[in-house]
């Protein structure tokens, strides 16, 4: 049951999250709230849909016997460091900017959390940072958080 729990927790934490962002998402003008909105509710559907896995996957390991100690144990420290790195990302947007704290999130994640080597992870964080702005500056002509860039992008 130590699982369920485990993904109960995180259902919960990644609806807080979300629930901030359909909060602020209808707050905003119709246009630019529209995206938060959507990717809250997908959130919240993902969540479930991860909860009821969970609950699933103990009903059917109880069944098995499947013993527990076969799980890696929770690394705490490493899952609150990552949570201290999204609250500094979070800060850093509306200083730095979404241009400059985006690629530098996505950097240090994937490094952190060993997904790719450097030159993978620039490709991805710049070409997504890319990606976005020519999507949501340039086309959609929405507003970004431009910080540091503004002279240069603004």
């Amino acid at each position: 049951m130590g699982s369920v729990l485990h993904h109960a927790l995180f259902a919960a934490f990644a609806c807080a999250i979300a629930g901030y962002f359909f909060v602020a998402g209808n707050s905003m003008p119709a246009s630019a709230g529209r995206l938060p909105v959507l990717l809250s509710v997908l959130v919240f559907i993902l969540s479930g849909a991860m909860m009821v896995k969970a609950v699933r996957s103990s009903r059917q390991n109880s069944e098995q016997e499947a013993p527990e100690a076969a799980r890696p144990p929770l690394q705490v420290t490493r899952v609150a460091a990552y949570v201290a790195l999204i609250v500094a990302y979070i800060y850093c947007i509306p200083r730095l900017g979404y241009f400059i704290a985006t690629p530098l999130f996505m950097l240090l994640s994937y490094l952190y959390l060993r997904a790719l080597g450097i030159g993978r992870s620039l490709l991805i964080s710049v070409g997504f940072s890319l990606f976005i702005y020519l999507l949501f500056v340039r086309f959609l002509k929405l507003p970004i958080p431009m910080g540091l860039l503004e002279p240069f992008l603004g």
